[in-house]
C-alpha cells in the first residue's frame, strides 16, 4: 500500500508542477514576484514528487543510502519552497482578481471615453478659438490696409518716439524724406536746433504731464520752406509712458490758400468799393434825368441788371473776359426778353476785358432801352442788327462795333440825357475808343471802336464756344 500511494502522491504532484508550469509558460502577462512565487511552487512540486519516487526506490533498494539521503533533500527543498510561497501569498492576494480586473477596465473603459468626449470638445474649443483668431487677423489686416490707403495720398505723418525722442516707428514720412532717414536716429540729430527745441520741449511735457498736446512749426525740406500741426499724444504700457505719438499734418497747402484767399478778399474789397462808385454814378445821373421816382426805379433797376450781367458772365469766366455775343444776348435778355425775336448778332472776336465789358454792358442798356422807348423796337417790322469786326487794316485799332435800328425815323434827341452822355463821352473815355451816331429815315447807325487794349489777348476758344451757345440769335 506504501508503495502505491508514494507512486501516486508523486504522479499527482509531477501532474501538478507541469500543469502549473504550462500555465506559467502560457500566461504572458505573468511577471515579477507573482512569477517568482509560481516558479518556486513548482520548483517545490517537482521536489516533493521526487522524495516521494525515491522513498519508493528505497523500499527496492534498502541498501543504496543515497536515495535515503536524496528523499531528505527533496523533502527539505519541497519545505523551503512551500515557506517561500507563504511568504509571497500576501503579495498574490493583493494583485486583482479577474473580476476586479473587469470591473477596473470597465472604468477605465468609461474614463477612456469621457478623456475622448473632452479631447473632442478641447479640439471644437480649439479650432473655435483658431477661427476666432483668423477672423480677427484677417480683420486687423483690413484694418490695417484700410489705414495704409487712408494715409497713403494724404498729408499726414506719424511716428512713434521713446522717451529718448528716438524714432522708434514711421509711417508715410512727409514728402522729401524717408522712414529709413529717421528710424533709430534722435529728434536732435534729424531737425535743425530752431526746431527741435520747441518740439522736444512739448514732447517732454506730454510725457511729464500725461496730456496730450500740439504745436506747429516751419521747417524747411529740400530748399522748400514748409508748415505742420503737430498733435502729440503720450504713449502708454502697465500704466507707464514709454513714449510719444505724433501725428503730423502739412499745412503748406493750406498755408498757400489761405494767402491766395486774403489776396481775393482784398482784390473782391477792391472791386467792391468801384462797383459801389459805379453805382453811386449811375444813381446820381439817373436822378438828375429823372422826371419822377417811378422813371428813376426804373432806369436805375434796369443800369443795375445790366452791369449784374456784366459781372454774372465775368464770375462764369473766372474774371478772364467776356465775349461780346454773350454780352448783348445777356443784357438783352435782362432787359427785354420778349424782344428777342427782333435782335440780329453777327460778329466773332476776341473777348472784352472784365472792365471794358462792364462799360459796354451799360451802354447797350441805354441803347436798348432807348430803341425800346423811342426807336426801331416800337415800330411794327422793326428790329435791331448788331454786328462786329476785327480790324485786318490796323491791328491796334481792335474791334469796331455797328448798331443797325430800323423801322422809325430817328432824330437827335432835343436833351442831353444820361444815355446821351455815357454813350458819346463817358464810354469812349472810359475805353479810348470813338463812338458816333448817325440818325436816317429809317432808322439809326452807332458805330463804336474799341482799341486792342480793351480785349483779353486771345480768349478766341472761349469766344467760339459762347458764340455756339448763344446761336439762338437771329
Amino acid at each position: 500500500m506504501r508503495f502505491v500511494s508514494d507512486i501516486a502522491i508523486g504522479l499527482a504532484c509531477l501532474s501538478a508542477a507541469l500543469a502549473f508550469l504550462s500555465y506559467v509558460l502560457r500566461r504572458r502577462g505573468l511577471a515579477g514576484q507573482s512569477r517568482q512565487v509560481a516558479i518556486i511552487a513548482i520548483a517545490g512540486l517537482f521536489a516533493f514528487s521526487a522524495s516521494r519516487f525515491t522513498d519508493t526506490a528505497a523500499l527496492y533498494f534498502p541498501d543504496e543510502e543515497w536515495l535515503g539521503y536524496g528523499s531528505l533533500a527533496t523533502l527539505f527543498f519541497a519545505l523551503t519552497a512551500s515557506l517561500v510561497v507563504w511568504s509571497g501569498l500576501p503579495a498574490l492576494l493583493a494583485e486583482p482578481s479577474p473580476g476586479e480586473l473587469m470591473e477596473a477596465n470597465k472604468a477605465l473603459s468609461g474614463a477612456a471615453e469621457l478623456r475622448a468626449a473632452e479631447v473632442a470638445r478641447l479640439a471644437a474649443t480649439q479650432a473655435e478659438l483658431e477661427r476666432a483668431v483668423r477672423e480677427r487677423t484677417l480683420a486687423l489686416d483690413e484694418a490695417n490696409q484700410r489705414f495704409k490707403l487712408a494715409l497713403r495720398n494724404s498729408e499726414i505723418s506719424m511716428v512713434q518716439q521713446d522717451r529718448d525722442l528716438r524714432y522708434i516707428w514711421v509711417h508715410n514720412a512727409p514728402k522729401g524724406m524717408a522712414a529709413a532717414d529717421l528710424l533709430g536716429r534722435f529728434q536732435k540729430d534729424v531737425l535743425p536746433e530752431h526746431v527741435d527745441a520747441p518740439l522736444g520741449s512739448a514732447k517732454r511735457g506730454v510725457m511729464a504731464n500725461e496730456t496730450p498736446d500740439s504745436l506747429e512749426f516751419s521747417i524747411a525740406i529740400g530748399g522748400v520752406t514748409r508748415h505742420f500741426h503737430e498733435n502729440i499724444e503720450p504713449v502708454l504700457r502697465d500704466g507707464a509712458v514709454i513714449g510719444v505719438l505724433v501725428t503730423s499734418i502739412e499745412t503748406t497747402s493750406y498755408r498757400r490758400q489761405q494767402d491766395e484767399l486774403r489776396g481775393l478778399l482784398r482784390e473782391v474789397t477792391h472791386r467792391t468799393k468801384n462797383l459801389l462808385a459805379v453805382i453811386m454814378g449811375i444813381a446820381r445821373q439817373s436822378g438828375r434825368s429823372s422826371k419822377d421816382v417811378s422813371t428813376f426805379v426804373a432806369r436805375f433797376n434796369g443800369r443795375i441788371r445790366a452791369l449784374a450781367v456784366a459781372h454774372e458772365l465775368l464770375v462764369d469766366s473766372e474774371w478772364r473776359g467776356v465775349a461780346i455775343r454773350r454780352l448783348v444776348w445777356g443784357v438783352w435778355k435782362a432787359v427785354s426778353p420778349e424782344t428777342l425775336n427782333l435782335l440780329t448778332l453777327e460778329g466773332d472776336g476776341p473777348d472784352l476785358a472784365p472792365e471794358c465789358a462792364q462799360n459796354l454792358a451799360l451802354a447797350l442798356y441805354e441803347m436798348q432801352s432807348n430803341a425800346i422807348e423811342h426807336g426801331g423796337l416800337l415800330a411794327p417790322g422793326g428790329g435791331v442788327r448788331i454786328c462786329w469786326a476785327t480790324s485786318e487794316d490796323d491791328p491796334d485799332l481792335g474791334v469796331k462795333m455797328v448798331w443797325e435800328e430800323t423801322g422809325r425815323p430817328s432824330a437827335p434827341a432835343q436833351t442831353i440825357g444820361f444815355g446821351k452822355t455815357y454813350v458819346h463821352g463817358l464810354l469812349p473815355r472810359a475805353t479810348k475808343g470813338r463812338s458816333a451816331m448817325h440818325f436816317h429815315e429809317n432808322g439809326l447807325t452807332w458805330t463804336l471802336t474799341l482799341p486792342r487794349s480793351n480785349f483779353v489777348a486771345n480768349a478766341g476758344a472761349q469766344g467760339a464756344i459762347a458764340n455756339r451757345a448763344q446761336g439762338g440769335a437771329k
